[in-house]
């Protein structure tokens, strides 16, 4: 085993994977490939996920059970690999005799394109250092082999001589392809340099029996001076052929729960689930569910894997519609958009396409996960990322910030609802002027419910509308420049609370009528408690309802007797 060749490292890796007490077997993933082995249009395959999904997971697999340098049979022949996945007999027999023959059957080269990088001045002086690596591996396994003699600089030739020398193909498995890109490192040039150094390793090259290479983002297309092509690429938004293989399906979850009992699955579920495959089927995060089960404890483990200053970024942009959208997704609602693949070409070009800029920021935020996309809609995908897009919007500068604090503030502003408190409710509300959310004079239908959603955010969390509740229900009705008794009176007009007792709901019922001010930037309030077979039991108002109604009724007495006046 070597640095390079048969890595040691991503063996001692993936044994230690096997002895943590939530390993789930994703081995079947290997009968897959091997139907690629040698396969010269379809051997090279690239799969792009979000950070934590497993990716290095299953390139330690399959270093571990294609190197040649390591015994592996023990430790494969309990996994689902060694059975077959088919549920055909014929083709399972196959799979099995694959897996026979492959195992061991290769030297693995595996490059990890993250590791180490930052010591490195220029692209020249990485690739060298690779192939120094390699260089090293082949004294130690190759002792007596003529590549050594007159080792060139180049490793594809390196490759060459080694392949012709000992008539044997490699496997390569290739972790973090994009960090160079993604992360900026070295010049714009040196960059197109290294999407070609890879094209030059890859493509068309006899020395590789197949090739496996991950990261975050895709190739997508054709870049100005090369291309991957070779690739069959799948991503977040186009993979229905291993979907299964990065992160944890429900079924998956349900089984470590049953196993372990530390937590509830649906607690899980609603936390960590939510990514969407291209079936619709739900895919966790397995960073997230393996640090909750080990630490016996739901909370939000994403800020470990990357900062939320993208959703940040994505947040204040001044791309039209976006800053809605996300309140919408914030709300628990989908947004329809038809989305592309985001890869390296959109990097390389600093997002330069005007004309699909949005589409572009959507397919990024997929792409590293802090959105899912199904069916033509995007969505936050759980607990856990809402949680990070709520923190994102707590930032000083941004007229977002009024948002964060009405969702701080929806707890006391139940509470004080529940209470008939309607002069704290109006407190609240004055917290978070309506101008300043919504600039201009467009307080139309969807900003308004907007507002009132934001102002009681927090309410959902402890209610489910779709169980029995002896809780008391709330019904609430906005109006702008008229007055919060004419707000109710709309409720009764519409009957909302109509069929309550027939879905289940049997406790009390708040009608609460809500008046915005626009002149004098004020809120009004009335309460009406009912109890479920609709008899009045309260009326509660506020003291600027309470000036709002005399001001209105004076008003309208004065235009009686103006108007009384004035006939003859």
């Amino acid at each position: 085993m070597g640095l390079i060749i048969d890595n040691e490292d991503m063996c001692e890796k993936f044994k230690g994977l096997l002895e943590e007490n939530y390993f789930i077997d994703k081995s079947n993933i290997i009968n897959d490939f091997n139907k690629l082995i040698e396969n010269e249009s379809s051997k090279y395959v690239c799969i792009t996920k979000p950070r934590r999904f497993g990716k290095t997971s299953i390139a330690a697999m399959l270093v571990t059970y294609y190197s040649k340098s390591i015994d592996s049979k023990e430790i494969f022949d309990k996994l689902k690999v060694s059975k077959g996945k088919s549920s055909d007999n014929k083709e399972k027999e196959n799979e099995i005799k694959q897996y026979k023959e492959f195992q061991g059957k290769y030297h693995t080269l595996y490059l990890d394109l993250s590791s180490n990088v930052f010591s490195f001045e220029t692209l020249d002086s990485f690739i060298s250092s690779i192939n120094s690596k390699l260089k090293t591996d082949i004294e130690e396994l190759f002792p007596n082999s003529k590549v050594l003699k007159d080792y060139d600089d180049d490793i594809v030739l390196n490759l060459k001589k080694l392949y012709k020398k000992t008539n044997k193909k490699f496997i390569l498995v290739i972790d973090e392809w994009d960090y160079i890109i993604t992360n900026k490192k070295f010049t714009d040039k040196e960059r197109y340099d290294y999407i070609n150094f890879l094209k030059y390793l890859i493509k068309d090259r006899s020395y590789l029996a197949f090739v496996y290479m991950t990261g975050i983002t895709t190739i997508t297309k054709e870049l100005s001076q090369s291309s991957l092509n070779c690739f069959s690429e799948y991503t977040m938004l186009n993979d229905n052929q291993y979907y299964e293989y990065f992160g944890f399906t429900e079924e998956e979850v349900h089984k470590l729960c049953e196993k372990y009992k530390n937590l509830s699955f649906e607690n899980l579920k609603s936390w960590y689930n939510g990514y969407k495959s291209y079936n619709g089927e739900k895919i966790f995060n397995t960073w997230s569910v393996i640090h909750a089960l080990n630490k016996n404890n739901i909370e939000n483990y994403w800020s470990l894997t990357g900062s939320f200053n993208v959703v940040k970024g994505m947040i204040n942009s001044d791309i039209v519609g976006v800053k809605e959208d996300i309140l919408e997704m914030i709300n628990g609602n989908e947004i329809e958009i038809r989305l592309e693949n985001y890869g390296v070409e959109e990097i390389q070009k600093e997002s330069g396409d005007k004309e699909h800029v949005k589409e572009i920021l959507y397919s990024k935020m997929v792409t590293f996960g802090y959105l899912t996309y199904y069916n033509g809609k995007v969505s936050i995908p759980n607990k856990e990322l809402k949680e990070e897009f709520i923190k994102a919007l707590n930032d000083k500068e941004s007229d977002m910030q009024y948002f964060y604090n009405m969702i701080n503030n929806s707890d006391e502003m139940l509470e004080v609802t529940l209470h008939k408190n309607v002069k704290r409710m109006c407190e609240i509300l004055d917290i978070s002027p309506m101008e300043k959310i919504i600039p201009g004079d467009k307080l139309d239908h969807e900003n308004l419910k907007r507002f009132i959603d934001y102002s009681y955010f927090n309410a959902r969390t402890k209610y489910n509308i779709e169980e029995e509740s002896p809780c008391e229900i709330i019904i609430i009705e906005l109006k702008v420049n008229s007055t919060a008794k004419e707000a109710i009176k709309h409720i009764h007009r519409k009957k909302y609370y109509n069929g309550l007792k027939e879905k289940g709901y049997y406790g009390n019922i708040l009608l609460i009528g809500i008046n915005y001010d626009q002149k004098k930037v004020k809120y009004s309030c009335v309460i009406e408690e009912y109890n479920n077979n609709m008899k009045l039991l309260s009326t509660t108002k506020s003291e600027a309802e309470r000036k709002r109604s005399n001001e209105l009724e004076i008003n309208g007495e004065n235009k009686r007797l103006k108007s009384s006046s004035s006939k003859p």
